[in-house]
């Protein structure tokens, strides 16, 4: 279309003059050349630009009479000011104000012909560059949004995934642990008692149901249940499976209790929950102990143990990971060592913000 209607332009502009037909031939082919010049704008802006004024140079030397402004030289100007590189554009604009300057200054001087071939193509080239700078803001702006808010989403996938992640180690790691163990014990001893494969089973309906839950938000189906997340209240809950694995298994809640932020309720309660699959799996423990102590800024979690299976180097499995990175969610701080009770303790505090 630019280019069509360059066309046309250049050639209207020569009705009703007087030249000859040679001159008029040539004019005309120059035109023809700005006009198919601009097909190449976006990917040849500086380029084209040369061109044009070359062409317009030619034309006001075959004819000194003419304009030698033309719509071409305001799409050039335009294409350079959007597509072209920082310091191109910096001499574009910087020539056309000299042109208008100098085409004032010759007006002030009494030079009228010189200023008035002059200050339309500087104005020209000016008012082109001008609204070229406002596009190339605008797609500049857009473009940054876009990638911010792609960057947001990725972040904010990012963090369900890991928290999803997380979610599932805890739920499925604890459940399947402690069958595993119910049912160790159970063909140690040589029997399968009832109890015992009760307590199996209603594992194993449970991990179903938490698996049920998560995978019912990632299909965000509308049927999906959506019962409450685990409390502390529920923590004694978490020593069953270690009590029927033989481990003496105590909690004990200290300080002033308080209600404390749904999210920070829930990763006291993983936190612990898998520290004692962690004694379950690895400590070759006979007794386990969990304090809860709620201070004036803080919630301090201690889960100890009397065994031998676990060391505070042994930091690279998912579930102290994702302790971790559940402290770290909320700027607290996490610390493994040897305990009390001659085993592994970990302790972490998690910061109550007013």
């Amino acid at each position: 279309m630019i280019v069509v209607f360059n066309f046309i332009a250049g050639a209207l502009s020569l009705l009703g003059t007087f030249y000859r037909h040679s001159v008029i031939a040539a004019v005309l082919f120059l035109v023809v050349v700005q006009a198919a010049v601009l097909f190449w704008r976006r990917t040849q802006p500086i380029a084209v630009l040369l061109v044009v004024i070359v062409t317009m140079i030619v034309a006001f030397a075959i004819a000194p009479d003419r304009e030698p402004s033309s719509p071409a030289l305001a799409f050039a100007v335009y294409a350079v000011s959007v597509y072209g590189p920082g310091r191109a554009r910096l001499v574009v604009v910087g020539a056309a104000i000299v042109m208008v300057v100098v085409a004032v200054a010759l007006l002030l001087l009494n030079d009228f012909d010189t200023s008035r071939k002059l200050l339309p193509a500087g104005v020209v080239t000016l008012i082109a560059w001008v609204i070229g700078d406002y596009i190339r803001s605008r797609r500049t702006f857009f473009s940054e949004l876009v990638a911010r808010h792609q960057k947001e989403r990725e972040q904010a996938a990012e963090e369900e995934r890991l928290r999803i992640a997380r979610e599932l180690h805890d739920v499925v790691a604890h459940n399947v642990s402690a069958m595993a163990i119910q049912a160790g014990a159970a063909r140690v001893s040589g029997s399968s008692s009832a109890e015992a494969l009760e307590s199996i089973e209603a594992g194993a309906r449970a991990t179903l149901a938490e698996l049920n839950r998560l995978l019912g938000v990632l299909r965000k189906s509308p049927g999906a249940p959506l019962a409450p997340q685990p409390a502390l209240d529920e923590a004694e809950a978490l020593l069953k499976p270690a009590r029927e694995a033989g481990l003496e298994a105590t909690l004990k809640v200290t300080g002033e209790k308080r209600p404390l932020p749904s999210a920070l309720e829930l990763s006291a309660y993983r936190i612990i929950q898998e520290a004692i699959t962690n004694v379950l799996k690895h400590a070759n423990a006979s007794r386990v102990e969990v304090v809860v102590e709620y201070q004036p800024d803080a919630l301090l979690v201690t889960i100890s143990d009397n065994g031998t299976g676990g060391n505070s180097t042994e930091s690279t499995g998912h579930g102290l990971i994702g302790m971790h990175e559940r402290v770290e969610l909320f700027g607290g701080e996490m610390k493994t060592g040897s305990s009390s009770l001659g085993g592994f303790t970990v302790r972490a505090k998690l910061p109550l913000k007013s």
